[in-house]
């Protein structure tokens, strides 16, 4: 009843409010603050509702700002998704006597490299500003979402909802893409301006983007940039790749086959080299290990990326990325240079989260591993791998001894989407970047989910086999003869 009450309450205040801030500020505030309001009173009630929200905030709207101010600051709806559950799991823990502490062998060095981080930027404080430290705290919070995803996503229908909800958050995102690509520019413009009442696009910023020293676009979606959208997919594509080999997929073949026709289609459209190289690493894994036909896929696509119109631009651009031919090339080249000499100058903890102490030095370095150097140094640097080597291993071992097809299809997915940010963090910067904390909290729930896969799927396999059923006495009697 109590619970009732509350729902209805915050519905009609939510109403209210959202009817109100449609007048004065744009339709769009108003729905978007009573979306907001729902998914609130939703995680409350069942946390799913949360992860849910999450995902398809995280790929359909991941720059989505909450319409209204609290304490002076816009939270964005990821911000407000992901503290509300972080919030409702460590009331659950200290309330409820009976609630489990789920631990990994992850939990440790996950905490040593947040605590790392800390240290870094109290050492780098005096060159931070009031929004970098907000973009820190959203960071740690995303990296916290693994502790989140580990302890609220308890069994078989929890995980196969994030599944599920992960391939239509990706199929959205890609067909957003697409669409938006394919549209005349004006109107595609016009549209995604119309999200400035939810924080995109402020006045004067680039909406759409195309491939340096030409005129050639490429696809955005609702990410704002084209490599934020390619790495949104390579965190969620290979769940698609491996529903769609797996013997108990969670959604029809005929709509996994088109999801990740859209998929792969978007994430050649955005011209993202890195995220090309991420893919074609996470397909080469999941071909390794247990999906043979994948091999037979990229034959298909390499020989369909041939016939189309955009087969010779795609080959030359990887082969301008190899010799570092074009001007975005070498200006990475540049940067890794750079980051090299400021890492060489702060080895140990690196500069912090804000500015380089020295004029003469900047931190800047579209590389994931170059990035964490030069903020949290060597050690901290260490301490990612760490974390890394860790999930790799633990997670291939788990493998080897699931034998349930559901568990083996996410843990082989989560594992493969991880092994191709990682791969494409050689050459970007969106799985760090405090600009882009939505990323980090993406690539930390694939961790989260991989951790779960293990521990369901050990659970599965300990389960003892039902004793066969005895047969009467009679029935196993000989047949009297007559």
């Amino acid at each position: 009843m109590a619970t009732r009450t509350l729902i209805i309450t915050a519905g009609l205040l939510a109403a209210i409010a959202g009817a109100a801030l449609g007048v004065r500020i744009h339709p769009l505030a108003g729905f978007a603050l009573v979306l907001g309001v729902a998914a609130g009173v939703g995680i409350l009630v069942q946390p799913l509702v949360g992860f849910v929200a999450f995902i398809l905030t995280v790929t359909l709207l991941p720059f989505g700002v909450i319409p209204i101010a609290i304490g002076g600051v816009r939270l964005t709806f990821v911000d407000a998704i992901l503290g509300s559950l972080l919030l409702l799991w460590i009331i659950r823990l200290l309330l409820r006597r009976q609630e489990t502490l789920h631990t990994t062998p992850l939990g440790g060095p996950i905490l040593v490299f947040i605590g790392l981080a800390i240290a870094s930027f109290v050492l780098g404080i005096q060159s931070t500003t009031a929004e970098l430290t907000r973009f820190f705290l959203k960071t740690i919070n995303g990296i916290l979402f693994f502790f989140t995803v580990v302890n609220l996503v308890e069994d078989r229908p929890a995980l196969r909802l994030l599944t599920r909800t992960i391939i239509i958050g990706s199929t959205g995102a890609s067909l957003l893409g697409i669409g938006l690509y394919v549209l005349d520019q004006d109107l595609a413009t016009r549209i995604l301006v119309s999200l400035r009442a939810i924080g995109y696009y402020p006045s004067g910023s680039i909406v759409t983007r195309t491939i340096a020293e030409s005129q050639m676009l490429r696809a955005v979606g609702t990410s704002v940039d084209p490599n934020v959208l390619a790495g949104t997919l390579l965190l969620t594509v290979p769940y698609t790749a491996t529903q769609l080999f797996s013997a108990k997929p969670v959604l029809p073949r005929s709509w996994l086959a088109s999801a990740l026709v859209a998929m792969l289609l978007c994430l050649i459209l955005t011209f993202s080299r890195s995220s090309w190289a991420g893919a074609m690493a996470a397909g080469l894994l999941l071909a390794t290990l247990r999906y043979r036909r994948i091999w037979l896929l990229a034959l298909l696509i390499a020989a369909t990326i041939a016939v189309t119109p955009w087969g010779d631009l795609v080959v030359d651009r990887v082969q301008s990325g190899i010799e570092f031919e074009d001007r975005a090339a070498q200006m990475r080249l540049g940067e890794y240079r750079d980051a090299l000499r400021l890492i060489q100058a702060y080895p140990w903890f690196g500069v912090g989260f804000g500015a380089a102490p020295d004029l003469e030095l900047y931190i800047a370095a579209s590389s994931v591993y170059l990035l964490i150097a030069e903020q949290m140094g060597l050690v901290g640097l260490t301490a990612f791998l760490v974390v890394i080597i860790t999930f790799v291993v633990v997670s291939l071992r788990a493998w080897r001894r699931i034998t349930d097809p559901e568990y083996e299809a996410v843990l082989l997915g989560a594992l493969a989407a991880i092994t191709a940010a990682l791969v494409a963090g050689i050459f970007d910067h969106y799985f760090f970047n405090l600009h882009f904390p939505q990323t980090i909290a993406l690539f930390w729930m694939n961790v989260g989910i991989a951790m779960v896969a293990r521990r369901l799927g050990r659970q599965a396999a300990a389960k003892p086999l039902p004793a066969p059923t005895e047969l009467p006495a009679a029935a196993t009697a000989p047949a009297a003869n007559g």
